[in-house]
């Protein structure tokens, strides 16, 4: 018994065959062909019409090769069922390119434009080449583009020719582009009511009477929407509505919802099922201040917190954020009650390095190793951090890097004195199939008294984030009952290999390595290696490894984690 697909796959279809050219040539005629989109039951007309327009196409197809001068063997043959085609081909000789660059020229307000003089520099074909027609149509189209984008709306072609000589098979083009004057920007309207004038005006980055460049325009919108005041955001600049080359700009805004509630579940081996609720106010006031609350509940680890927020004088890069927050842990190696408040002036840079200048005061209750103390700090930070992918979430090629220092004096309200170093990095590469995920994490610590340092300011090793196979923060120096105290210094790394499987899921093999230290001397390398699955979630990547440390011949720990790569 046979069903509709194979029914539908008997269906005769015309055949089509081409000789004699090579693979690009094939190609652009096939492209060119338009048979068939011919049924297969022809009248005898038809036929003659197809065939007619089938040499008609094939030669067009070769002379935007080229090729000029084509035999073209067309054989039509009628099968009961369907009609086929063969064609033999001999493309003959290519014509090529006599004279270019002194016949491309460019003229007007633009012809120092860098864009320009870099096109004209670049031709996408040289004298002596075979002729294109699609490089000569892209050289017209990308003196147009740049005219466009640079602001030349006047800008013409005074004469534009392609001279075919077939019998010597040369070409001479000749391109004269006039980019005429320069349009300007006008009056800037921003049709919104969100924020104030003043504020909402901090984004724009150009002034009436600058020139044209619509790059300055995305850069505008972009700028708008990424701020987070807006759901969506129009930019209205059109050179018909210009007045001696002034082209007013009017930008219209859609707000987003004030407030934002956020609600969400996961899950890790290092800190167990995770419950996490927030709210988010994306407009205090006019001024452009918001602030957010969060609330994360687990097992081992939860945290309650509020973040202000104050846009500077470049509120699309640069922010205060006044802080507090509360956080209690309790691990196989420490407890202790953090109580944080600070503040950190953020500044992201052209380049990408995102800078953060923060003072905070921390008051922490812990007990490590049988000990309880009590620590006041007040700690100046330094930080600098970057991050480079091919997609937000799920990169096959990217980078991230941060570092900071931080620090404390007993006689600035402190109770001890210490300077620290961290800094962590994680690249990822493709190979083959798959990618390559190498990370390093690395810290070191200049304190007198390590004993009145609180959990929170001591290296710690091991977890899901860490080496795996070895519970989070089982891993550093031990005081004399064997309990581990963590240390001064920290060295940590991964190399894993991920090969995709089917759809959403690949298989990850790693190996693991590092551990927290008292002294460089003391440094005990602890090892980690296993194999896990991915999973590209709706929420994002989901991680479940199986990893078995080294020093141990029987045992094996589940690691499961989630969020994103970089």
């Amino acid at each position: 018994m046979f069903g509709a697909s194979t029914l539908l796959a008997a269906e005769p279809t015309p055949v089509i065959t081409i000789e004699g050219v090579s693979e690009a040539q094939e190609a652009n005629i096939r492209a060119y062909l338009s048979l068939d989109r011919l049924g297969c039951t022809l009248t005898e007309t038809q036929s003659r019409l197809a065939q007619r327009r089938a040499h008609n196409e094939v030669h067009d197809a070769l002379r935007a090769l080229g090729h000029y001068q084509p035999e073209i063997d067309l054989q039509w043959r009628t099968e009961e069922t369907c009609w086929s085609l063969h064609l033999h081909i001999q493309p003959g000789p290519p014509v090529r390119i006599r004279s270019l660059r002194e016949t491309v020229q460019i003229t007007g307000a633009g012809v120092q434009e860098a864009p320009f003089r870099e096109l004209l520099a670049n031709l996408p074909m040289r004298t002596g080449d075979v002729l294109r027609h699609d490089q000569y149509e892209a050289l017209k189209s990308a003196m147009t583009r740049i005219a466009n984008t640079r602001g030349y709306f006047d800008a013409r072609f005074i004469e534009q020719s392609l001279r075919v000589d077939r019998q010597a098979l040369t070409a001479d083009i000749v391109l004269h582009f006039d980019t005429g004057a320069r349009y300007q920007f006008g009056e800037i309207e921003l049709q919104q009511d969100s924020l104030r004038p003043e504020l909402a005006g901090k984004f724009i980055p150009f002034k009436p009477g600058d020139a044209y460049d619509s790059r300055d325009l995305i850069a505008l919108q972009q700028g708008l929407l990424d701020s987070g005041y807006f759901d969506t955001v129009r930019v209205n600049a059109d050179p018909q509505s210009a007045e001696n080359r002034v082209i007013p700009v009017v930008v219209e805004f859609t707000p987003r919802p004030r407030w934002v509630y956020l609600a969400g579940v996961g899950a890790s081996t290092d800190t167990g099922p995770r419950l996490r609720l927030g709210l988010e106010n994306r407009r205090a006031n006019r001024a452009g201040h918001r602030y957010e609350t969060d609330l994360e509940l687990s097992p081992v680890r939860s945290s309650l917190g509020l973040n202000y927020e104050i846009p500077m004088d470049d509120p699309r890069r640069e922010r205060i954020n006044l802080s507090a927050r509360f956080k209690t842990e309790d691990t196989d190696t420490s407890k202790s009650d953090l109580w944080q408040f600070g503040a950190a002036h953020v500044r992201e840079y052209p380049s990408g390095w995102i800078k953060t200048q923060a003072l905070s005061f921390e008051r922490e209750d812990f007990t490590i190793g049988g000990l309880t103390r009590r620590t006041d700090l007040l700690m100046p930070v330094l930080g600098l951090q970057r991050t480079r992918s091919d997609h937000p979430v799920f990169p096959s090629r990217g980078w991230r890097v941060n570092t900071s220092v931080r620090g404390a004096s007993e006689e600035v309200v402190s109770s001890v004195s210490f300077l620290q170093w961290q800094g962590r990095a994680k690249v990822i590469e493709p190979l083959g199939p798959g990618r390559v995920i190498a990370r390093l994490d690395s810290g070191t610590t200049w304190v007198d008294e390590f004993s009145e340092l609180p959990g929170s300011v001591r290296f710690f090793a091991g977890g899901d984030t860490s080496v795996r196979g070895y519970a989070y923060q089982s891993l550093g120096p031990s005081n004399k009952d064997g309990r581990i105290i963590g240390g001064r210094h920290l060295l940590a790394g991964s190399l894993e290999y991920e090969y995709p499987l089917v759809k959403d899921f690949s298989a990850a093999v790693f190996v693991d390595g590092g551990n927290a230290f008292e002294r460089l001397d003391e440094f005990d390398a602890r090892y980690g290696v296993g194999a896990g699955i991915r999973w590209r979630s709706p929420i994002g990547p989901i991680r479940i490894d199986i990893a078995h440390p080294t020093d141990s011949t029987d045992h094996f720990r589940l690691h499961l984690s989630m969020g994103a790569d970089l």
